[in-house]
């Protein structure tokens, strides 16, 4: 049983009064750094890189194995990748629970994961994999464990060691946006640790995963700044969803063939896989940047107006005037 999943689900559902929350939440927060650091003084905590990238294929070959045996199957469509001296950040976009151990199939080489979801993945099989091939765990909420991970992240690519880095921080289960909003941590730490990044996109249909590897993409091309950080992200990001694109244009076919609840059942299906998700969840995850509106607030307004048919009037004398007024 996953306790730190189960107690962060009493948070976030449990019909707390503020007092009852904050008390939960210092019990759980209490909890999870106990567990976390039970975890980074396992042994395999204890292994250098040089260790991770010897052990690497193994791990791969149950990634493979695990693959198969769930009747997943890895479709490449391109890899341009172009060789490189420089350490490696595998931007992945983020579809689903197994896209860990598919996107590692298709991108082959070693690299450290990058994890906001410990509470999650604590207590599953998957976890000791995950250690054993390298994790970095963090807290979303907590700035300073933020801060602490970054620096992690610089000194092992420093030491020539890669990552692999879900830029959108969850699951994108929008019916309509190739990319979601990401923020601009991935460009600071490939430009503090001379990092190329490598985009790499996913698409899942049922058991097919399709992968598509993009070309490097070189921070030194763009100056300092905050400025820059978000030009670098916006194009990051656009090259991301180009890729995707390239994905879909596999899948196109004519709109009267795909049911009319398909992507209800897709999203349906990615909760199947990991049950302590849902879409409120997914939702507090989402970067929402300054100025930017999502279709639900675009479409909040007109969905509150009531129909004419709905509208009821009533006759009413004023001013020695008879006038209708409206009855919602």
């Amino acid at each position: 049983m996953n306790k730190l999943a189960e107690r962060q689900k009493e948070l976030l559902y449990g019909n707390l009064t503020e007092e009852e929350y904050t008390a939960k939440q210092k019990e759980f927060l209490k909890l999870y750094y106990e567990l976390r650091e039970r975890e980074e003084k396992r042994w395999y905590s204890k292994l250098t890189l040089e260790q991770r990238q010897q052990l690497h294929n193994i791990i791969l070959g149950i990634y493979k194995a695990k693959n198969r045996l769930g009747g997943f199957r890895c479709e490449l469509l391109k890899d341009e990748r172009i060789p490189t001296d420089r350490p490696i950040i595998f931007a992945v976009t983020h579809v689903g629970k197994f896209d860990i151990e598919v996107v590692s199939e298709a991108i082959k080489d070693h690299y450290y994961l990058l994890s906001g979801d410990y509470e999650h993945i604590q207590g599953i099989i998957d976890a000791p994999f995950l250690g054993l091939n390298g994790v970095f765990y963090f807290n979303e909420q907590v700035k300073e464990d933020r801060q602490l991970v970054s620096q992690k992240m610089i000194d092992h690519l420093n030491c020539g060691g890669n990552l692999m880095y879900f830029i959108e921080g969850t699951w994108n289960i929008t019916p309509n946006l190739p990319m979601l909003s990401c923020y601009w941590g991935i460009v600071d730490i490939a430009r503090s640790s001379n990092a190329i990044i490598i985009p790499v996109a996913a698409e899942q249909y049922d058991k097919v995963f399709k992968v598509n590897i993009g070309k490097n993409f070189d921070m030194n091309k763009y100056g300092s700044g905050n400025e820059e950080k978000s030009r670098a992200i916006s194009d990051l990001r656009d090259v991301l969803a180009t890729l995707k694109w390239e994905i879909w244009e596999t899948e196109f076919t004519t709109r009267d063939s795909i049911p009319s609840d398909y992507w209800d059942k897709y999203v349906e299906d990615r909760f199947k896989e990991w049950p302590y998700f849902n879409r409120e969840y997914i939702k507090g995850l989402i970067y929402k940047p300054k100025g930017i509106y999502t279709e639900e607030e675009v479409f909040a307004p007109i969905k509150a107006l009531v129909p004419p048919e709905k509208v009821e009037y009533v006759l009413k004398l004023e001013k020695n005037k008879v006038v209708a007024k409206k009855v919602i």
